[in-house]
């Protein structure tokens, strides 16, 4: 199957036409000079066309000259340009006049941020750049070359990403969908196995470092991921794509979209599936993804919008992290979470899930100086998790080993079908023939939605208003579930760790039925939010506030039968942020921004100890942040320059969160009151050596530490307390990040429309995350495990080309060029030192190939 994708692709790149002439040109808002992404361009009388970019950017061939292009776009005047001998060599600058919403306009939920206006550090990631270049890796990973981030996919189950931005890890990061936040209400975690489809239908990706442009996003500690996915627009067709890698993970997408009808009606519409055993042993994926638009233009100034995606999948996980000694003796591809029976895979940690997300929005352009736009949405989920219970302190699945490492699922189904053992019930029944050991589902469904109204409108000729609100509803609900008996005739739930006992409860428990768990949450959420903008000549500044109330109750049937509700716990929260941007000239602008947030605590922070009462003297997190920029482009080059400085008080974090503990000896822990200094360095830059060469690269230097001595309490695997330790944590490195990274990349173009980039980037400074129990000595201050440095290289090449006039996209990714196996990330040991380091090491080579077909 590989030798002949292989073969397909080498002969598809020997066909095309290339004897044509090439335009190319910018496309800009005649009123404001805002760029404009999506024009269609096309050469008239033909079927020939194109579209223009995220910096509103267009290339087209033309077969002779002279020639006229037609450029159409929503809420814009038709226009018709010839091209001759004398101008097809240099960029055309054309300036839309607006007739009605402008899509920019259109895009007042989204928060998308714009260079040379807002004072903030980002960078700008396109579709063309996600599809070609991401592969069978999570979405995030198409972010990590921009300075100060750093996104992986440890573990290596499919969608099983983490992302980090500036040392602070996915809670503290806001990730918005058209705007609207998608971060778990009661952790602020992001689930990307969830969103597989966002990769085929996200038109931009803007990665905000810093405060971000966001008004409603109260998590935006580290920065702000802004993912804007495709509308329906004027040009009517599709893409079929097919995808595979080198161990046989593949995806099938199709996607269509109808065009603008004279009615003002637009659908689009995109699937996919994705099967596959993974690189990773055990780590299997078989998903669905969908997503389908509809939009209807009223008039000249209103527009409605409904769109549905979702992705239903399951895969195998890797939670369990590695030692030196286990890697050394199985493989970097071990995983120890799985074995076989019966001649067929059973993974003991498999995560299925379904999160369907529905908006309907509405766009009303109340006249040349006022715009009001309001989301509704709503985004249940269901689905969960492999996990496993042992009866009264007994061994769990993952004692049983077999001399290859794996689970030993026949002794473990021997070890429940002899148990002699019997079990005297609390109504006086004796009962035999019970399993020890079995495996459970640990469910989660919640039911989420909430609604955003935005109102933005010009003062004067310089100043605009922008003011709204925003709600959101959450509820969920946890439980433990019977799955597999695992050889054995019943289960016993002794009741031994809730509050009530058994009182007068079913003991015996068959497959379906309810153990250990039984809880929930509702939340409510409440953002006001006003931003005030002044545009003076070259000088852009803003100053927004917004005021948040949160109310969490927690539910707990298990443990409050009677009365499973806690009482109604109220934490406001507030950010200020004011900021500054200054256009020199033409070419160069300088920014500067502050802020500071009052973060209301998660719920998992405020019902910490899992029962309903909360946790005493729990504060709002509180940052400060200062940062300043400078930015150079020219023709077709830039450089780009931030300094930052963030002060975290109050933090909380728990240790080994929603994983299952390999043995009795695990804990997980709850910290509060921990504080944090973050500072560094970014710099980026592209240059435009050549009209087809371009040299880019970056460094990013920080020093991120914790600066105090807090308490921690500590939980067993039924999440009960069971100590409260000292913990020693001043002046030690923030894990999780590396604290230097350095890169280059080199992009050429081939063949006139091919394009091949070489990347290179080297981290180092990363240090393990410390274990909460393991600092429990006020003279152990050694610094926690420094992961050796080492240096990734990727190739990507990507050639679009036309068969019978018919678009086709070829592309490869090699991946880890040098075959170099790293650490990704890990948790410290008590020596601080690699024999005692646990943790994940890093995909070996790897290649993605694909090709898009465009009709």
């Amino acid at each position: 199957m590989l030798k002949q994708s292989f073969l397909l692709i080498s002969i598809m790149l020997t066909i095309g036409t290339l004897a044509q002439n090439q335009i190319s040109g910018i496309v800009s808002s005649a009123k404001n000079r805002g760029i404009l992404s999506g024009v269609q361009i096309t050469i008239e009388n033909t079927t020939i066309g194109t579209i223009s970019d995220i910096n509103g950017k267009f290339t087209i061939k033309v077969d002779q000259l002279p020639e006229k292009i037609i450029l159409t776009h929503i809420g814009f005047q038709s226009q018709k340009l010839e091209i001759n001998s004398k101008n097809f060599e240099n960029e055309l600058i054309v300036l839309m006049i607006p007739t009605s919403i402008e899509l920019e306009e259109v895009n007042i939920l989204s928060d998308a941020a714009k260079e040379r206006y807002n004072p903030i550090a980002f960078n700008r990631i396109s579709s063309e750049k996600i599809v070609t270049t991401l592969g069978d890796k999570p979405l995030p990973e198409v972010m990590n070359f921009s300075p100060g981030v750093f996104a992986s996919r440890d573990g290596g189950g499919s969608g099983d990403a983490t992302l980090s931005i500036r040392g602070f890890q996915q809670e503290n990061i806001a990730v918005l969908l058209n705007g609207v936040p998608i971060n778990g209400a009661e952790n602020g975690l992001v689930y990307w196995n969830n969103w597989m489809g966002l990769t085929e239908v996200a038109s931009e990706i803007q990665v905000q470092r810093g405060i971000g442009a966001s008004k409603v996003a109260l998590n935006s500690v580290g920065g702000t991921v802004n993912i804007i996915t495709y509308h329906p627009k004027a040009e009517q067709g599709g893409v079929f794509s097919y995808q595979l890698t080198d161990y046989g993970n593949q995806k099938t997408t199709l996607s269509y979209n109808t065009g603008i009808s004279d009615k003002g009606w637009g659908v689009s519409f995109y699937g996919s599936r994705t099967k596959g055993n993974g690189y990773i042993d055990g780590t299997y994926v078989d998903g669905w993804a969908y997503y389908l638009s509809v939009s209807k233009n009223f008039k000249d100034n209103q527009r409605v919008l409904i769109t549905l995606m979702g992705g239903p999948e399951k895969h195998g996980q890797r939670n369990f992290k590695l030692s030196k000694e286990e890697v050394d003796q199985y493989g970097f591809r071990f995983n120890k979470e799985w074995g076989s029976y019966n001649g067929k895979i059973n993974n003991a940690s498999e995560n299925f899930y379904h999160k369907p997300h529905l908006s309907l929005t509405h766009y009303l352009s109340i006249n040349n100086r006022s715009l009001f736009a309001t989301s509704l949405y709503f985004s249940p989920g269901w689905g969960g998790g492999k996990w496993n219970d042992s009866f009264n302190y007994g061994p769990n699945i993952f004692s049983f080993r077999n001399p290859s490492g794996q689970i030993d699922w026949e002794e473990i189904y021997a070890y429940n079908s002899s148990n002699t053992d019997s079990f005297t019930l609390e109504n006086g029944q004796t009962i035999s023939g019970f399993s020890k050991v079995i495996q459970t589902y640990f469910l989660a469904s919640h039911v989420w939605t909430g609604a955003i109204s935005t109102f933005e409108t010009d003062l004067n000729a310089t100043t605009k208003l922008i003011s709204g609100v925003h709600y959101r509803f959450f509820q969920s609900q946890l439980m433990q579930q019977v799955a597999d008996l695992l050889g054995g005739s019943s289960y016993i739930d002794d009741y031994s760790w809730s509050n009530i006992g058994v009182s007068d409860r079913e003991q015996i428990k068959l497959p379906g039925d309810i153990i250990r768990l039984h809880n929930g949450a509702r939340l409510h959420q409440t953002t006001l939010f006003t931003q005030l903008e002044k545009n003076i000549g070259k000088v852009n500044v803003f100053g927004a506030i917004s005021l948040s109330d949160n109310r969490f109750r927690r539910h707990d049937i298990y443990n409050y039968p009677d009365n499973k509700w806690s009482e109604l716990q109220s934490k406001p929260g507030f950010d200020v942020k004011a900021g500054l941007n200054y256009n020199i000239n033409a070419t160069q602008n300088l920014f500067f921004n502050i802020a500071h947030f009052s973060k209301a605590p998660y719920y998992k922070y405020v019902f910490g100890n899992n029962t309903n009462t909360p946790v005493e003297n729990i504060s709002n997190e509180k940052v400060s942040s200062a940062e300043a920029g400078y930015a150079i482009r020219n023709q077709g080059s830039q450089l780009l320059f931030s300094a930052y400085y963030t002060f975290w008080n109050d933090v909380s974090f728990l240790s080994n969160e929603y994983i299952q503990l390999e043995h009795s000896n695990q804990t997980r822990a709850m910290v509060n009151g921990l504080s944090a200094l973050h500072k560094g360095l970014e710099l980026e830059y592209m240059i435009k050596l050549s009209p087809s060469l371009k040299l880019g690269g970056l460094i990013s230097t920080g020093n991120w530490k914790w600066q105090k001595d807090v308490e921690a309490n500590i939980f067993n695997d039924n999440d009960i307390v069971v100590d409260t330790v000292n913990v020693y944590a001043k002046g030690l490195y923030v894990g999780g990040q590396p604290q230097f990274q350095a890169g280059i990349l080199l992009q050429a173009k081939f063949l006139k429309t091919g394009e091949v980039t070489f990347s290179l980037i080297h981290y180092d400074r990363h240090f393990a995350q410390f274990d909460p129990t393991g600092r429990q000595s006020s003279d152990d201050r050694t610094q926690s495990f420094r992961l050796p440095s080492y240096t990734l290289a990727n190739v990507n090449l990507n050639y679009p080309f036309m068969i019978i006039d018919q678009k086709v996209n070829l592309f490869i990714t090699v991946n880890n060029l040098f075959d170099h196996h790293y650490i990704v990330k890990g948790e410290d040991g008590i020596g601080h030192n690699l024999e005692t380091f646990r943790g994940f090491w890093s995909f070996g080579r790897t290649f993605d190939m694909g090709i898009r077909w465009f009709f």
